[in-house]
């Protein structure tokens, strides 16, 4: 039973009106942007959480969280941890009642881009709910550029002091491109604040190159730290509500942004880990996709400079290949196939097998060449004129 003075705190906050919500927005973020977090921020943090229990999800209600809290003070740990708070204890009403909540995405993020030490066991919770099958390929691009959007939201804060320099003096040319008109389309991507404006955009290598000088930033590098683990449950959560087409879009999603991703090499070399893990699950799950997708996998497997820069995804393609290019995994699967697919790896292997890598690659990794090996030895079998290669 709650005591008298708290049913009345109750009762104003599920009877709040529009008018008064926005008011106590710009109130509690000018408190929330202090320096110091003062007793009238905390009970007005409280007060927040008593809104958000008591109104049950009103339209207006649900504009604030999923729109102006994020997309405005992403900065703020006291209100990243009490909105994600509040959402893990209502995760089931959002569910069914909050259509807005998964589109929402993109905007809930900047909380984990930001700090994501503080957040990532809420967002380790969160995470499968916010996957669906509209949702999962811009969900998993959105994952693998969360390093551009933590850079972005600081520039888009250092953006407001100008003169901005680097300690030596130099100017920040990523906060040069990001006041450029001509370029600002590519950051107002990443800041957008609910899905549906598309899976990505077109000119990622582009946006990678601007963004470059933030690799060794700290909170960009903790960032990425966090990234691997949350794939890891986005894929869990996916493949239980994947059908083939969509397995299909995310396989292909992983051959292609295994190229494009921040250049930050412990981070790509566990993207690529991830996906070697999940393509091969994906593929092992249904092995039809093999034969759905053998144009895009013959065009990964077959071309030799993916075995010095994505030697663990190159591996898992080539032996998903030669394990179910097969006519007992697809009545599908011709010999031509098979045979396009054994001249392709075999002339692989002769290349990087009779030749020097190229400059500052190492020589493949013996893992690559049995593999390789292995899988020409099983496609052999199918087909009596490749035996006696």
């Amino acid at each position: 039973m709650y005591s008298h003075g708290s049913e009345s705190l109750i009762k104003q906050a599920r009877d709040i009106q529009e008018a008064e919500l926005k008011k106590f927005y710009r109130r509690l973020a000018k408190l929330l942007q202090g320096k110091e977090l003062g007793h009238e921020a905390m009970d007005s943090l409280q007060r927040l959480h008593l809104i958000l229990s008591a109104t049950k999800f009103t339209r207006t209600v649900w504009k604030l969280v999923f729109g102006r809290f994020p997309a405005e003070l992403f900065n703020s740990p006291f209100l990243a941890h009490e909105l994600l708070r509040f959402l893990r204890l209502n995760l089931e009403s959002l569910q069914l009642r909050v259509p807005e909540y998964t589109r929402s995405f993109p905007n809930l993020l900047k909380f984990l881009a930001w700090d994501s030490p503080a957040v990532v066991d809420d967002f380790v919770d969160l995470l499968p709910s916010l996957v669906t099958a509209e949702t999962a390929v811009e969900l998993l691009h959105t994952m693998l550029d969360l390093p551009c959007l933590s850079a972005t939201l600081l520039l888009q804060l250092r953006s407001t002091c100008s003169p901005i320099s680097e300690p030596g003096g130099r100017g920040l040319l990523s906060l040069d491109a990001f006041r450029s008109a001509s370029l600002r389309g590519l950051f107002l991507y990443l800041l957008r604040t609910e899905a549906g404006s598309g899976d990505t955009i077109d000119r990622l290598s582009t946006l990678h190159e601007l963004l470059a000088e933030a690799a060794d930033w700290p909170r960009v590098v903790q960032c990425a730290q966090t990234v691997p683990v949350l794939l890891h449950i986005f894929f869990s959560a996916v493949v239980t509500i994947a059908d083939e087409k969509l397995s299909a879009h995310l396989i292909l999603v992983m051959l292609e942004r295994s190229s494009l991703l921040l250049n930050i090499p412990t981070y790509i070399k566990e993207i690529h880990r991830v996906f070697s893990c999940h393509l091969l699950r994906l593929c092992k799950l249904r092995p039809s996709l093999v034969v759905d997708q053998s144009h895009e996998l013959l065009e990964f497997a077959g071309t030799t400079a993916n075995v010095y820069s994505k030697a663990e995804i190159y591996t898992h393609v080539v032996w998903a290949l030669g394990e179910y290019l097969s006519v007992s995994s697809d009545s599908r699967c011709s010999v031509r196939l098979i045979t396009s697919c054994f001249e392709a790896l075999e002339a692989v292997l002769f290349e990087i097998t009779s030749s020097a890598p190229p400059p500052g690659a190492a020589c493949p990794v013996p893992r690559v060449i049995t593999t390789l090996m292995s899988a020409l030895a099983k496609l052999a079998s199918r087909s009596h004129d490749l035996i006696p290669r």
